[in-house]
């Protein structure tokens, strides 16, 4: 097909302004796209496609690279390239270079992954130090059908078969979040690089994409090729068939949203779901309803494997005291009435509490933790705790007395919940509220002249609460630190 060429009516850049469009991208006027780019044909096009469209509608344009450092010399030619493509069309670039194979080792990823992981975590960077709205990334309707077909031999269902979403979110190990765009995932690579030889500019070529040691590459150079033996537009019939599984996908999700409120509760340690609920729906809704929680804690872009999520439903059936561990630390554990998927967050890895007096107001570590105590009054404007956030608190600085201390908990221990009129057993709070037993002895409590004034990550007491009557606030905040060094 000829260099912007009509499909279904629309020339190359309509359809890559039509999938801006659908990404929200172009409303409101003046947001900031960072477009990754490789040097490669697909990224080039797409840098290429997008500076024209910017001539017309108001947005800005950023453009990454990274040097994956594996490439030697070749690898620095493609950052000049780049370089010197932007300075070309004017469009401001980061370009930097990183240690892939440190990172594999470290991590003990493959190539492949710790390739991807070091790119999307640039990427994430650079979007938010330039307030970028998405991240624009060159993959087209050839790399879905790559995809296709990779989550096919890995057994995957639908969410495999869907392939790559036209907009979707990465999540990193970190935390850090970024949106990933793909305007080019109808568009085939053969249009690429015509559009670029269009506009007289020659690509760059990766010659790993050539090395046989990849697999997506043994599926791009050997599966693909005999595939279209038996069916010429086999691109094509992958590319519909992930439409239609994200269609049936998109019903499925549908119908688990209906019941996430009703089922699901978050915790600070991770997400609790009601057995006998969950127990009660559909199979298929409880496999949806698993990879939504397991992306939930990880990212949009987290997946589990069809044979996790089939042990996950088989230990939910069989009863409480099951435990099974997933990929990235996650572990999925069975009680009486619960369900629970613990993520992989620091707020996880609690150390146990060492007994120590807190200033008021001031700030001390303890080991994995940082705690700070400041003062107000209720009418100060003093900047709150975050809406939500179960390791802030704002408790009556009369009602809690001379002394603060933080601890563990000590056999006889009792507790005041937030609106409840008696005291109760510190252990059936701990119990009621779904506290892992494991958990139990390492959840901070923050400790007044009159008990426990705060289960830190769940309940402040209730005779320690703010009322209209509160003269002074105190506001207690818990962050991880990392492990302590001698």
């Amino acid at each position: 097909m000829r260099a912007g060429g009509s499909v279904g009516g629309l020339t190359l850049p309509q359809r890559v302004e039509r999938a801006l469009e659908q990404a929200g991208l172009l409303s409101p006027p003046g947001q900031t796209l960072l477009v990754a780019v490789s040097g490669g044909p697909d990224s080039l096009a797409l840098l290429l496609l997008l500076h024209e469209l910017a001539r017309a509608r108001p947005f800005r344009l950023h453009v990454a690279h990274l040097d994956h450092g594996l490439r030697g010399k070749e690898s620095e030619e493609d950052a000049r390239f780049v370089q010197a493509t932007c300075q070309r069309l004017q469009v401001p670039a980061t370009i930097q270079r990183t240690d892939v194979a440190a990172l594999r080792a470290r991590r003990r990823l493959s190539w492949e992954a710790a390739a991807r992981e070091a790119r999307y975590a640039f990427l994430a960077r650079v979007a938010r130090e330039e307030g970028a709205a998405a991240v624009a990334v060159g993959h087209t309707a050839d790399d879905q059908g790559e995809t296709v077909l990779l989550h096919l031999l890995r057994g995957s269902g639908l969410r495999g078969l869907r392939g790559m979403a036209p907009s979707s979110w990465w999540r990193g190990p970190d935390g850090a979040r970024v949106r990933v765009v793909r305007p080019l995932l109808e568009v085939s690579h053969q249009e690429t690089e015509a559009f670029c030889q269009s506009r007289g500019v020659t690509p760059r070529y990766d010659a790993t994409n050539l090395d046989s040691r990849f697999t997506r590459n043994r599926v791009r150079l050997e599966l693909v090729p005999s595939l279209r033996r038996y069916n010429p537009a086999i691109v094509d019939a992958l590319n519909r068939l992930a439409k239609n599984a994200a269609q049936a996908l998109a019903y499925l999700e549908e119908q688990v949203q209906q019941q996430w409120s009703l089922l699901v509760a978050r915790e600070p340690w991770g997400l609790r779901i009601d057995r006998k609920g969950f127990l009660a729906l559909h199979p298929a809704l409880q496999a949806h309803l698993l990879q939504r929680a397991y992306a939930e804690l990880l990212g949009e872009g987290a997946d589990l494997s069809h044979a996790h999520v089939a042990t996950m439903l088989e230990l939910a059936q069989r009863g409480a005291g099951r435990s099974l561990a997933l990929p990235r630390g996650v572990r999925w554990s069975t009680s009486y009435q619960d369900l629970l998927l613990t993520e992989a967050h620091p707020e996880l890895s609690w150390p146990p509490v060492r007994e120590t007096a807190l200033p008021i107001p001031g700030e001390v570590l303890i080991p994995g933790w940082r705690i700070r105590v400041q003062t107000s009054s209720p009418s100060s404007g003093a900047q709150p705790p975050r809406a939500q956030d179960p390791f802030c608190a704002s408790l009556d600085i009369d009602a809690i007395g001379a002394t603060l201390m933080v601890r563990g908990r000590r056999p006889g221990d009792r507790f005041q919940p937030l609106g409840m009129e008696g005291t109760k057993r510190l252990k059936e709070f701990m119990i009621d509220a779904h506290i892992p037993q494991a958990w139990r002895d390492r959840v901070p409590l923050v400790v007044g002249e009159g008990g426990i004034a705060w289960v830190v990550g769940w309940r402040i007491a209730h005779w320690a609460r703010v009322t209209p009557e509160t003269q002074v606030v105190l506001r207690v905040s818990f962050s991880r630190q990392g492990p302590e060094r001698d």
